[in-house]
């Protein structure tokens, strides 16, 4: 059964070790894991998709001839994919799902697929199961953890209100919520990392509240208030990736609009973009819809449970369960104004600022590329994992969410596969890249000045153990996430060190929606 731990584990960036589970699952070859039923090798059935399908909840949407593959030429074209005779002549679904089911029969993935484009769903599937024990399968359907996708939803309600002038975000927060001690922190500082408030976890609070309580953003806002515990830098200044400060701002929201912060979401989103499937998790895990999605992790080719935590009640930077088709939705209405008004959508696409440089966030929690062509934002906590992407030239929108902790080199790895087969690449097996490992010491590795291959530099200080990115001026703390792999929040790069000669480094990889790239050390750090 799931695990009943309380919050004082979850971490901002959610840690990567199997958690130990008293249920354990091994896949057979003979269970329904995706489109395809095989036993022993052979494959037994097959699930014909449409090629498009068109929404009913985007007006714009054209609907146009479903053509079907017949049974027996899907698979034919499943089978020589499995060969390596892939063609890009072969349906972009077709290519698609030979990705997938790739991934997932190597153990790397198991979730839901969303691809669309202005005229409908491109291609939609799920693979493995949301909950083992109940043998509920994912699908498109599936409400799974969002974790960080929160974020996007929480930025986009602050800036129509300032919009509409129910709020103004250039007001200090204490405006809105008197109990926050501290005067400097505006509702802006909260939207863009630079609130200075608590950040690396939420165990802090558990000193200071019963163990059986449901921490609410009200609770924690509370012990914020009895301790008063010093600001890691003056607001305004820094960034420091803080789930906690969105917190703040919805329920900041909530007062401002005077109504709850859940009906807000769901009265300026959820209904209005049919999103069925999306809610902010109950505090319980009693009270979830049953079969609650969980999270897994693989251990010699085991699947065991990897879940996040009971007793989370707080909302805004996390906690909202929504499925791919429904975050599918959610990025298609980015496309046109008809959830934002034109002034929130502007300024959701403009860098935030941060003592007059770029951040790599928007104002509205999106990253994006320099240039407006594409805009993104991910989720993580514990074995849920999801991505959101668009293409503004397009058209195209790529959802995945997962729940067994994939690999830190697929989070990106994934969507750049994904845009490729849309641009008539053929479904190419992913391999992961050969990064070394960097032991707790050995971290002070990546420091120094490093030049990528397109030209842009950054730089990379060590304190101790810990490590900061500066780029264009703005610093960045830098996570590590596994034995090999790197995380900066803020520019969302996943980083690692390739191997050299003498000194065993060489140099320094990047991971991100919008391509990968190889810096070379530019000066080191004595």
């Amino acid at each position: 059964m799931p695990s009943n731990r309380t919050v004082g584990a979850r971490r901002q960036v959610s840690r990567f070790t199997a958690r130990a589970g008293r249920y354990s699952f091994k896949a057979t070859h003979s269970d329904r894991l995706s489109g395809l039923v095989v036993r022993d090798g052979r494959i037994l059935n097959v699930i014909a998709e449409p090629d498009r399908v068109p929404d009913p909840h985007f007006p714009s949407a054209q609907t146009s001839t479903v053509r079907h593959v017949s049974s027996f030429l899907f698979v034919v074209l499943v089978v020589f994919s499995i060969l390596g005779c892939r063609t890009t002549s072969a349906p972009v679904s077709a290519r698609l799902d030979t990705l997938f089911f790739d991934l997932h029969t190597r153990g790397l993935f198991d979730g839901a697929v969303v691809v669309s484009d202005e005229r409908g769903i491109v291609f939609e599937k799920g693979y493995g199961f949301a909950n083992v024990e109940a043998r509920a399968p994912f699908t498109a359907d599936t409400a799974a953890d969002g974790a960080s996708l929160a974020k996007t939803f929480t930025a986009a309600l602050l800036l129509e209100l300032d919009a509409e002038g129910v709020l103004s975000l250039d007001d200090p927060a204490q405006k809105l919520l008197p109990e926050l001690p501290y005067p400097d922190i505006t509702l802006r500082d909260l939207l863009r990392h630079t609130s200075g408030l608590l950040t690396t976890n939420y165990e802090w609070f558990d000193d200071f509240l019963p163990k059986d309580e449901v921490r609410t953003t009200e609770a924690l806002l509370r012990v914020i208030a009895q301790q008063k515990p010093a600001l890691r830098a003056k607001p305004g200044t820094e960034f420091e990736y803080s789930s906690f400060a969105y917190d703040v701002a919805l329920l900041a929201a909530s007062r401002a609009a005077r109504t709850p912060s859940v009906e807000l979401l769901a009265e300026r989103f959820f209904r209005p973009l049919g999103m069925s499937s999306a809610f902010a998790r109950p505090g319980h895990f009693r009270d979830f819809p049953v079969p609650r999605t969980l999270g897994y992790t693989r251990s010699n080719g085991t699947l065991v449970l990897h879940d996040v935590f009971n007793l989370e009640g707080f909302h805004g930077g996390s906690n909202l369960y929504i499925s791919a088709r429904d975050l599918d939705r959610w990025n298609r209405s980015f496309f046109d104004t008809r959830i934002l008004s034109p002034n929130a959508r502007s300024e959701g696409q403009r860098f935030a600022s941060i003592g007059g440089a770029a951040s790599g966030l928007t104002w509205g929690s999106w990253y994006r590329t320099k240039k407006a062509t594409a805009f993104w934002y991910s989720g993580h906590l514990e074995g849920f994992h999801d991505e959101v992407f668009r293409d503004a030239i397009t058209g195209h929108s790529i959802v995945y969410v997962s729940n067994n902790t994939i690999e830190p080199w697929l989070w990106k790895g994934i969507v750049r596969a994904v845009r490729g087969i849309l641009k008539g690449e053929h479904a190419s097996t992913l391999t992961e890249p050969a990064i070394r490992r960097v032991s707790k010491e050995e971290r002070p590795l990546l420091a120094g000045e490093w030049t990528f291959n397109g030209g842009e530099r950054v730089t990379i200080d060590a304190e101790d153990t810990s490590l900061f990115l500066t780029r264009e001026g703005v610093r960045y703390r830098v996570f590590q996430i596994d034995a090999r792999w790197f995380y900066a929040p803020g520019i969302d790069w996943i980083l690692g060190l390739v191997d050299s000669t003498a000194n065993g480094v060489g140099s320094l990889y990047r991971s991100a929606n919008d391509g990968e790239a190889w810096a070379s050390r530019a000066s080191a750090t004595p």
